[in-house]
């Protein structure tokens, strides 16, 4: 588990689809990201807008609470009657500022600051309703709050950001300021009884101020046509002080033109509060339209990014994939295939693959034209290996039926030689020559088996004692082999010759493998389906478990192994002696324990290569085994065997010497192994003629 995890945590592991899924879905989750942002920034922007538009609702109000408080402020001030003034007026403000600093969900420092406005405006009026304040005192008092108003109006104004709203506000100001003058020309009405120049001045002073602040707001946005009558209204109270005197006609005349004054200024600050409201209004529906625009196009863009993207992934995906599958096929069934009837004597060129189905000009393109190629090149190679296969194969069957008709040749005249010697020591060289012959024989067998050649076969069964014997007959040391129990039963005539050169490459392994006065052993058992099972034994050095695994697996591949070492070249003629005739082999420990190593080569006879396996009466050898021969060719000098045994005994002048390593009793054979069969048992003597001469087996008589 912890390997798998992290080899799908190696971004090289990932399939295609997912490095493409990757590609594709980090650009665009940005594009999403970032369009998201936006459209979020300007719903935050409108809803900002909107929540300014509401609180910049308390500004009106505000002034309204303002005139309310400072207006009666200054008729007090002047000795006049505070009856327009009621305080239902001023508690209403008062509860509508209140509202809209409750709705406005303004910052707790603005709140906190109309809180203490609200309470000295509502101090204020209070103290002109009692009347006892001194009108210098009240002077002062309402010009602190008419201060404490205008930072309020200014901590309201700072709130917004937008260029219209903050000019609205200044020139609301402005406004504010120039009212607030006339708080001094009232004043200095009150001044004419006692101190005429001084009230002049001031006056005057006041009037410039008044309209030094209106000349500010001449062509500004405020400025629909009204700032001139304010002008001319300020030009009007200036000639009336500069000719005022002290009289009641001419007091309430000024007061008039004094008192007129503030219509216009309430319109003006009523107009920029408008203003104000209506900018932002309209900055809200902009930055909502924009937020719904920017969503639109930012849908229509990754809608767009997105059906590109997949174009370009399929365009990407749809030829890898049919490159990796072309390639698959071609490398798991189509090039095989092809290979495989090239073996097979097929023509070459005869032999097509069919191309990837990838036909772009593109990079992806020229690597299926370069998997074309290269299956081509595989191909030429095999036809040309398979070629050389076949003249390899034809020089070795060539090489080996020369040799094999030679050592024919050979064993013919060894055959003379034996019949027509008497002297029991040339004929005793003679048994050595024809045994050596008969391995050089087998070396050409094996030649024939590596080209690929069957020999020829016989029609007839043999026995199977006879197989045995013919195959120890072609190995070296065959005095050291015990033949134990065999049953009586023939082997079918097609697959004779297979089995002994079989069993003599592999009882040739085990004489080599084992010490020299040890002995090999065999040993049938029945097995299931009513084959056989022969147990070929040694006590030799054995072998390692991995090793023989690797014989085994080469073992049970047959024709479809390689020879990999000139060394193994006894294993590959077996598994494909034992493939072509459907016999199983195998190798395994003969004992389990490090003391008593060794090898023994199990092979399994099916039944159909078996025939009349049946219970038989053991019977004792009283002649050196001979050659196994064809059942149409009468054995040569038959007539004259006995005659020359019984001759070649009287004129022997030396002793039977024993065969090395015999013993008088064969090794015991595990005890797993079946004797529901009675069998022979049987061991190589010295020979009706004293000389231990070998048996042969002779497949072609």
């Amino acid at each position: 588990m912890g390997q798998r995890k992290s080899r799908f945590l190696n971004l090289m592991n990932w399939r295609l689809s997912y490095k493409l899924a990757i590609v594709l879905a980090i650009p665009l989750l940005a594009a999403v990201a970032l369009g998201a942002l936006r459209v979020s920034t300007q719903l935050d922007e409108a809803r900002r807008f909107s929540s300014l538009s509401d609180q910049m609702e308390i500004i009106p109000a505000l002034f309204g609470f303002s005139s309310a408080v400072v207006s009666p402020a200054i008729a007090a001030s002047l000795g006049l009657t505070t009856d327009d003034y009621t305080p239902e007026m001023v508690n209403g403000s008062i509860a509508r500022v209140r509202n809209l600093a409750v709705a406005g969900d303004f910052d707790p420092r603005i709140t906190e600051n109309l809180t203490s406005l609200l309470e000295d405006g509502q101090a204020l009026y209070s103290t002109i309703q009692g009347g006892s304040t001194p009108r210098d005192e009240l002077k002062k008092r309402t010009v602190d709050f008419g201060i404490r108003c205008e930072a309020t109006f200014r901590m309201l104004l700072d709130l917004t950001e937008n260029t219209d709203v903050l000019t609205d506000g200044t020139n609301m100001l402005t406004a504010w300021n120039a009212q607030q003058t006339m708080l001094d020309q009232m004043t200095s009405l009150a001044v004419f009884a006692t101190n005429p120049e001084a009230a002049r001045l001031m006056a005057l002073n006041a009037l410039n101020i008044e309209e030094s602040t209106l000349g500010l707001l001449l062509g500004t946005s405020l400025d629909t046509g009204q700032v001139e009558g304010m002008l001319a209204n300020v030009a009007q109270k200036r000639a009336l002080i500069k000719d005022f005197v002290p009289s009641f006609e001419a007091g309430e005349e000024l007061r008039q033109a004094m008192v007129g004054a503030y219509v216009p200024y309430q319109e003006t600050n009523a107009a920029a509060s408008e203003r104000m409201t209506a900018t932002l209004d309209r900055l809200t529906s902009e930055a909502r339209t924009a937020a719904i625009r920017d969503s639109i196009v930012v849908l229509a863009i990754l809608a767009v990014a997105l059906a590109v993207a997949l174009l370009v992934a399929r365009a990407l995906s749809v030829p890898i994939r049919r490159l990796r599958d072309g390639a698959l096929g071609a490398a798991n069934h189509d090039l095989p295939a092809a290979i495989a009837a090239v073996k097979d004597g097929a023509d070459v060129t005869t032999v097509e693959l069919a191309p990837i189905d990838v036909h772009t000009d593109e990079e992806i393109g020229e690597l299926a034209r370069a998997v074309d190629s290269m299956n081509s090149e595989a191909l030429r190679l095999a036809g040309e290996q398979a070629h050389l296969r076949q003249q390899v194969s034809t020089m070795l069957e060539t090489l080996a039926r020369r040799n094999k008709t030679l050592v024919e040749q050979q064993l013919s005249l060894i055959d003379s030689l034996e019949y027509e010697e008497k002297d029991p020591v040339r004929l005793q060289s003679l048994f050595a020559l024809d045994h050596l012959a008969a391995r050089m024989r087998r070396t050409g067998d094996s030649l024939l088996v590596l080209s690929g050649t069957r020999p020829r076969t016989r029609s007839a069964p043999a026995p199977l004692g006879d197989v045995l014997r013919g195959a120890v007959s072609q190995v070296e040391n065959y005095q050291r082999v015990r033949i134990g129990n065999t049953p009586q039963g023939y082997l079918v005539g097609s697959a004779v010759a297979d089995v002994v050169h079989l069993l003599a490459e592999l009882v040739d392994n085990a004489l080599r493998a084992s010490p020299p006065n040890s002995t090999v052993t065999f040993e049938f058992s029945p097995a299931v389906g009513g084959g056989l099972l022969l147990e070929i034994a040694d006590c030799g050095i054995g072998a390692a478990p991995e090793i023989l695994n690797e014989i085994n697996s080469r073992l049970a591949a047959g024709d479809s192994a390689e020879i990999h070492a000139p060394r193994q070249m006894g294993l590959f003629v077996v598994g494909r002696l034992a493939a072509r005739n459907g016999i199983s082999v195998r190798l395994r420990p003969t004992f389990d324990s490090e003391t008593n190593a060794g090898i023994t080569a199990s092979i399994y006879f099916p039944a159909s290569l078996l025939t009349d396996v049946q219970q038989s009466t053991p019977e004792a050898m009283t002649e050196r085994p001979r050659r196994l021969r064809s059942p149409d060719q009468p054995a040569r000098h038959a007539d004259q065997a006995a005659a020359r045994a019984q001759q070649t005994t009287q004129h022997q002048q030396v002793p039977p010497m024993p065969l090395q390593g015999m013993s008088p009793q064969a090794p015991s054979m595990p005890q797993h192994q079946s004797q529901a069969i009675p069998l022979q048992q049987e061991q190589f003597p010295t020979g009706p003629m004293g000389l231990g001469s070998p048996p042969r087996y002779d497949d072609n008589r």
